[in-house]
């Protein structure tokens, strides 16, 4: 996931000036924390998820190189760009600029070493980085401040923003990376009542207390008079204070570029209201009547565009907070988007609460792609999702009046009318159960249930020869009779669960059962583990473990909540059943690759973890891909079963999405983990169709 903030720690070893032995711990600490969903919110800024460059083999040119890359990917994305300087840092005699020794450095020879100032400025200059953060901790880090004429003078015009923060004065020594190690504790701990973001200042005072023996210096440059917000280090743990209300990423950016077009005639509003968005609007629509804007008529025209929509974002935001009141949350919020198409989520920022709402309202009124010719009919979903979770009244006065004032009201009654539609498909759920097989073969009977709102409300039982053929046609059957009693009960069957043996897992697909034509064409399958309905007495406590991880995974605000283990990871069953053990994977896991012992893993896996996810194939599921859970989770499973769909149905046209398809699953969720419960405490006589 984009959080627009980008980070690289860069961390060398130098020989010649001796070994760092609190190098590498104090780069990943720092890595940690600027890493941090609800802190630092950085994603890594170099291609393959990788934030931290450290190690004897960081040498000048791989340092040089990759600030530059960091910086072309913050500029292509419009991100503030984060970077950290740790390990030996040199200034030459009678000068304070600082040169830092990468691993071929030598002493004394300034062509070996990297002036850090340059790079700063660099990076400042690339089009498009919103402001570029320096965290430097060597000898001699102040001497990290650049020339200001370079930042004030460049390419942008000024139109640059740089803070820096140091561990020392530029003719003093640091000592054992003690200023990462305390700013790593200070960013994690908060500072009290220093506000909800901590910018360079206010941990340059609090620093000064701790780090003893040299002189933590800080040094910021604000050039861009359009930026919304100052450049912040960390979330503060220990905000208290109420931000200043204004626009979200999406949005300050768009109006930002929509009021440079228009010119100086037209000022930044001065309080973010409805009465100032509204002034905004009548003096863009003068400029466009008088001809008097700097850019071309079609940008003026979108300006007045980007106007009208941050009136309705705020509009929205106004109303959701006074209708939903503490009812309006993190998870809530991500759970009510709308399908979007994957570079549009990939926009989506690891923030929480009203900053979260102010991003999604403008993701959805400004960068979603509209819906035939109306542009509210994503945002008033997202509206009646949030609504209808919450359980609150769609017919409420006020929500028909929010609806009215936004133009959107025949967008709102659609959109609920398309989620009737939407619990209609979600009420029945066919599920099949393969636990009778014997030997970890296929069975000699499928087991069937019907569940109405959760609530089993038919059963039966369909004896098989144990063979795949007719375990496949009697799924067929199984199918038939779930739509005999859907129909009976004015119902759509839409979702199937299939329960299948771990041997069965790794080389089935049941959603590609052909009975003329394949199961998953029409419905939603999800694989489940059939071990979780009738657990051996040595593992009676799977589906309470399970549980307590889903709960878990409910938490987390931003990122998937699962954890990616790599060939090493999975190399020692042994080792990686011990961690199992010790509680260190309870929330979804996922294989980078597929490994040869496939269906031991899985076995060791399923019992301890709620959620499994593996390549399909011998090829790998690197870490670029990977993020389209982050992009996705809150789709999934549903997803997965689309993405099988479209890749059987390929017209060339596949999103990014479809990769998805190369993943196999085995999905357990609350409403499953139920079903076992059920299955655990009834009795009741099979009934044979």
């Amino acid at each position: 996931m984009n959080s627009r903030r980008f980070l690289l720690v860069v961390a060398p070893q130098n020989a010649p000036l001796g070994h760092l032995d609190a190098l590498e711990d104090a780069a990943r600490a720092l890595e940690k924390v600027l890493s941090h969903e609800e802190l630092g919110c950085c994603s890594p800024a170099l291609p393959g998820g990788t934030a931290l460059v450290y190690g004897g083999d960081v040498t000048q040119t791989r340092i040089e190189a990759v600030v530059r890359e960091a910086a072309r990917r913050a500029g292509e994305s419009g991100a503030t760009l984060v970077l950290a300087f740790l390990g030996h840092g040199m200034t030459p005699p009678g000068r304070s600029d600082l040169y830092m020794m990468g691993a071929d450095a030598e002493p004394d020879v300034l062509g070996t070493a990297v002036n850090v100032g340059h790079l700063l400025v660099e990076a400042a200059e690339q089009p498009g980085v919103d402001g570029v953060i320096g965290l430097v901790d060597t000898c001699h880090a102040a001497g990290a401040v650049p020339d200001t004429r370079a930042l004030v003078a460049g390419v942008r015009g000024g139109r640059t923003r740089l803070s820096l923060l140091m561990a020392s004065g530029a003719q003093q020594e640091a000592y054992d990376l003690v200023f990462s190690r305390r700013l790593a504790d200070l960013l994690r701990q908060g500072i009290p009542g220093a506000g909800r973001h901590t910018g360079v200042s206010a941990l340059r005072e609090e620093l000064r207390r701790t780090v003893v023996g040299q002189d933590v210096v800080s040094h910021e440059h604000d050039g861009d008079h359009f930026a919304v917000r100052g450049l912040w280090v960390s979330r503060n743990p220990r905000g208290g204070a109420a931000e200043r209300p204004g626009p979200g990423a999406v949005g300050a950016e768009d109006l930002r570029t929509a009021l440079e077009a228009v010119g100086p005639a037209v000022a930044w509003p001065e309080q973010w209201s409805p009465q100032e968005l509204d002034r905004l609007r009548r003096e863009i629509q003068t400029v466009k009547e008088t001809g008097t804007g700097i850019g071309p008529v079609a940008l003026v025209q979108r300006a007045a565009h980007v106007v009208d929509g941050l009136r309705i974002c705020l509009a929205t935001q106004t109303f959701l907070t006074s209708w939903m009141g503490g009812k309006l949350t993190t998870q809530r919020l991500r759970k009510a988007l709308p399908a979007l198409p994957a570079d549009v989520y990939a926009l989506i920022p690891g923030t929480t609460g009203t900053t979260l709402l102010t991003d999604l309202l403008e993701l959805l009124v400004l960068r979603a792609p509209r819906l035939g010719d109306s542009r509210t009919a994503l945002l008033t979903g997202f509206v009646v999702a949030l609504g209808a979770d919450a359980g609150l009244n769609l017919s409420a006065p006020q929500a028909e009046a929010w609806a009215e004032s936004c133009g959107a009201l025949v967008e709102f009654n659609d959109a609920q009318e398309e989620l009737a539609r939407g619990r209609a498909a979600r009420r029945l759920r066919l599920v099949v159960s393969l636990h009778a097989t014997v030997a970890d073969d296929w069975p000699e009977s499928l087991e069937l249930w019907l569940l109405d709102n959760g609530t089993v409300c038919e059963r039966a039982e369909l004896r098989c020869t144990p063979t795949q053929t007719a375990v496949e046609a009697k799924v067929g059957e199984a199918v038939a009779w779930g739509r005999r009693h859907a129909r009976s009960r004015q119902a759509l069957l839409r979702h199937i669960d299939v329960a299948v043996p771990t041997a069965l897992l790794v080389r089935w697909h049941p959603e590609e059962t052909d009975f003329g034509v394949r199961l998953g064409v029409n419905h939603d399958v999800v694989v489940r583990w059939s071990m979780r309905l009738n657990p051996p007495a040595h593992l009676w406590w799977i589906n309470d473990h399970a549980r307590a991880g889903l709960e878990q995974m409910i938490t987390c605000a931003a990122k998937a909540p699962v954890d990616w283990l790599s060939r090493h990871d999975v190399g020692q069953p042994q080792d990686l059943g011990e961690q199992l053990k010790a509680g260190r994977y309870t929330r979804a896991v996922a294989l980078e690759h597929r490994p040869a012992h496939l269906e031991q893993l899985m076995e060791l896996l399923l019992a301890y973890v709620p959620v499994v996810l593996w390549p399909d194939t011998n090829n790998p599921f690197p870490p670029s891909e990977q993020a389209l859970l982050d992009v996705l989770w809150d789709r999934l499973p549903t997803e997965l079963a689309e993405a099988y769909r479209r890749r059987w149905q390929d017209d060339g046209s596949a999103p990014p999405s479809a990769r998805l398809a190369d993943l196999r699953s085995v999905w357990h969720d609350l409403e499953w983990l139920d079903f076992c419960n059920w299955f655990d405490s009834n009795d009741a006589v099979h009934r044979s169709v």
